[in-house]
């Protein structure tokens, strides 16, 4: 049987080049269609025991179903769960050279390699890894007739020869691949859109500072160059003609007709009429009215507050005749300009630019702390693998010590029956030992070895089972009960100052992970935890709570004000369970709350974001609750609710925060 390659949305010309290599080494090559689901396809094949290619070249920002992207990232996960043999080889179309960052990315993913994008120049190595994939052994004499062929019957066309795509469409796809190459730009020490964007339009340096000096992410059309020339309906359209020829960059006019603003007249339509037969005669010396009325008025009229990403998404979902028209932005009442709308792609891709740095910054903390993190679930599993076994021989003699101990007593009190205790050897030593305190304490000091044996086995069974958290694990009955417990164990040393009340239900057992529902209750009560002990170690925040500004007012000194608040604030946290019924489904509802200071209603719409943290710099990586959402949420098919301030059992209003982690009863 031959071999098989499946193209995976290229470019006709990579598909052209990879097609021709592969065809002339015997090799079977086919194509994904361009509008069907890759993944549904593969499916398919896989059901109907179809064979599956041997290798996918694939874009690295494959699209799919409906036209929504799909990063390469899931094409290799469905090939590591799916077809293990498969191997998949990612294209970045954008760039000539691949950097070594770039290509573990992609290992990392499952890919066997990134390649650069194909073209002659590359095609000899490009097909040397596809051939060490497959087996096959190269021909160098073969190889380079096979290229010259390609170059002599110009297997490329034209580029002008190639069918014009629907300009919306192209602009959607070439957003959709730009963000599918976003995990590499932020990996990549140095932004390539800094470089094409000036090499295309030409920027200098200080052009270029001085666009970036007030473009913001939340930047608005007010912002931009804006164009304000306006013209009278009653004027002859030799003005307009004057007016467009004495600024090259003007790409419209504000149509008056006695002050009244009407609407806009773009260069471009402005020319297309000029262009008909005797259109100079009939335009250029009759007001512009005349001209007016035969345009199409198809207008897009924003506000100046628009935001500039909102505005360009906007602009380039309008129809292929209007994609390139200038857009009227109101400032306000009967105030309006024209703003040409390269001006405001070019803003937008200074914009995407900053969102690309910002995310780089972001995530270079992330990245270092999750090799961290990878690092120390190692180290704990090893060592947690080493004290297992002393614990365990340590708290499995301990029953055994026991029983010696009771069997050593039971003799000498038979010694002390039989033969008493009047040798003054016998007295003597007796009274040193404190024999009747050792015969009370022995037992104790056993059992007190047994319970911190107990307790120490418990803990590091529960860091071996986070330490061995598994991607494609297999769901298995949980005990919530017991995973909140794990929790508490695990951060014991920090809730021995807080005042903890539990209020748990019987819970029925649902389906899930107890590791990573561990990792969750985990994040929630250390999430409480430094909000109490930030307040513990602010006691102006304390006084602000318990209102007692007012007595300092009256005449109190402060340092009483802050030892008052302090005895009258007392950390707690409160973590309570119970079934509760939901459109007719019961859900479990996990309660944490402590009575710390809370979360401003500003941000708690942004609490669950990636990379977003209420703590200081160094403190906080703002992963945490955005892991916890999405184990809750996309794991589990449960919800998490924050509030803050919240209602507790009585019915009163605390201040404080509540996070309640509710989870299906399957």
């Amino acid at each position: 049987m031959a071999q098989s390659v499946l193209l995976a949305q290229l470019s006709q010309e990579e598909s052209l080049l990879w097609h021709s290599i592969l065809s002339a080494h015997q090799i079977e090559v086919w194509a994904a269609p361009e509008n069907e689901d890759l993944l549904k396809l593969l499916d398919q094949k896989s059901l109907l025991t179809q064979d599956l290619p041997k290798v996918i070249i694939s874009d690295i920002g494959v699209r799919y179903g409906a036209g929504k992207s799909l990063l390469a990232t899931e094409l290799c996960k469905w090939q590591a769960e799916n077809a293990p043999d498969l191997k998949i080889l990612l294209i970045n179309p954008r760039q000539t050279q691949i950097k070594d960052v770039e290509r573990r990315w992609a290992i990392r993913r499952g890919a066997v390699d990134l390649l650069p994008k194909t073209s002659l120049d590359n095609l000899t190595t490009s097909f040397a890894t596809v051939a060490q994939i497959l087996g096959i052994k190269i021909d160098p004499e073969h190889l380079s007739s096979i290229i010259l062929n390609i170059k002599q019957q110009k297997a490329l066309p034209d580029r002008s020869s190639i069918q014009s795509k629907n300009i919306r469409q192209a602009a959607s796809q070439d957003l959709a691949r730009k963000m599918a190459m976003i995990p590499l730009m932020v990996m990549a020490g140095e932004s390539s859109i800094e470089k094409e964007f000036s090499q295309i339009h030409g920027e200098t340096g200080s052009q270029k500072a001085q666009q970036k000096k007030f473009l913001a992410l939340d930047s608005t059309l007010a912002e931009l160059k804006l164009y304000e020339v306006k013209i009278d309906l009653n004027q002859k359209g030799e003005i307009a003609r004057e007016l467009f020829k004495a600024d090259s960059l003007l790409p419209a006019l504000l149509v008056y007709d006695q002050d009244r603003y009407v609407g806009m007249i773009s260069r471009r339509k402005f020319l297309e009429c000029l262009s008909r037969p005797y259109a100079l005669e009939l335009f250029t010396k009759r007001p512009l009215r005349v001209l007016y009325e035969q345009v199409e008025a198809n207008l897009l009229n924003l506000q100046g507050t628009t935001s500039i990403v909102a505005a360009s998404q906007v602009a380039l979902n309008r129809g292929a005749d209007d994609i390139y028209e200038p857009i009227v932005v109101t400032l306000g009442e009967d105030h309006c300009a024209v703003l040409d709308v390269h001006d405001l792609l070019q803003a937008q891709s200074y914009i995407h630019e900053l969102a690309t740095k910002l995310l780089r910054e972001q995530t270079q903390t992330s990245m270092i702390q999750t090799e961290k993190m990878a690092s120390l679930g190692q180290i704990v599993a090893e060592v947690s693998h080493d004290i297992r076994n002393p614990v365990s021989a340590i708290y499995g003699n301990t029953e055994c010590l026991l029983e010696y101990i009771e069997g050593v007593m039971k003799i000498l009190r038979a010694y002390e029956k039989e033969y008493g205790t009047n040798s003054p050897l016998v007295v003597q030593t007796l009274e040193e030992i404190d024999w009747e305190f050792v015969r009370s304490d022995l037992p104790q000091v056993v059992k007190s070895i047994q319970s911190g044996s107990k307790y120490l086995r418990r803990l590091v069974d529960t860091l071996q089972s986070l330490s061995h958290m598994e991607d494609h694990a297999t769901p298995v009955a949980v005990d919530l009960g017991e995973c909140i417990d794990s929790s508490l164990t695990i951060l014991s040393g920090r809730v021995r100052s807080v005042q903890i009340s539990k209020h748990y239900a019987q819970l029925p057992r649902i389906t899930g992970y107890s590791d990573r529902l561990i990792q969750v209750f985990m994040n929630l009560v250390s999430n409480a935890l430094d909000a109490l002990m930030e307040m513990q170690a602010h006691p102006e925040l304390i006084q602000e709570r318990e209102k007692m500004l007012t007595n300092a007012a009256k005449g109190v000194e402060p340092n009483l004000a802050r030892q008052n608040a302090l005895m009258s604030w007392q950390p707690n946290l409160r973590i309570s369970t119970t079934v509760i019924p939901i459109d007719g489904i019961s859900w479990i509802s996990v309660k944490i709350a402590d009575n710390g200071k809370g979360i401003p209603k500003e941000i708690q719409d942004r609490i669950f974001d990636n990379f977003f943290t209420t703590k200081g710099e160094g403190k906080g990586t703002g992963l945490g609750l955005a892991i916890c959402h999405q184990i809750i949420t996309q794991q589990h098919g449960g919800r998490i609710v924050l509030r803050s301030p919240y209602t507790d059992s009585q019915g009163a209003t605390v201040t404080g925060t509540e996070f309640e982690v509710l989870l299906p009863v399957k």
